[in-house]
């Protein structure tokens, strides 16, 4: 630490500032893509409009694998923040494109959950417990 700064303790324990700083660019193009990026296999190779009623399911993958991709470099809580900014720009962004039934709004949360899940799982974040 700096000479001149002194650091906040809790009885013995000293606790330390964590960064947790979300990269906003990727996070929008993250969730930009990953709800937009289905229209555009449509329009460029119309036969796969053949999966156009899967185009929630593949939207929520989709915010999965980016969180994942974004969040790569990060550690400990900036990884779950990263995750959830990705799964809220990607259903805010399905909201508005789609409208608030009641099905776009369950899909809006299963793809918020899917950007948090895509980003942690096997990561090995959680602590262990050595019995």
């Amino acid at each position: 630490m700096a000479a001149g700064l002194l650091a906040r303790t809790i009885g013995a324990m000293t606790i330390l500032p964590a960064t947790s700083r979300v990269p906003t660019s990727a996070v929008l193009l993250a969730g930009l893509g990953a709800q937009f990026v289905d229209d555009v296999a449509y329009f460029v190779l119309p036969p796969t409009a053949v999966i156009a009623p899967l185009s929630g399911l593949l939207a929520i993958l989709l915010t999965a694998a980016a969180a994942r991709y974004v969040s790569r470099n990060r550690t400990g809580a900036a990884v779950a923040r990263t995750g959830l900014a990705i799964g809220a720009t990607s259903a805010a962004l399905g909201l508005l494109a789609a409208g608030l039934g009641w099905l776009t709004i369950l899909l809006a949360g299963l793809t918020v959950l899917a950007g948090v899940a895509g980003a942690v799982a096997g990561r090995g974040l959680t602590a262990r417990v050595d019995r």
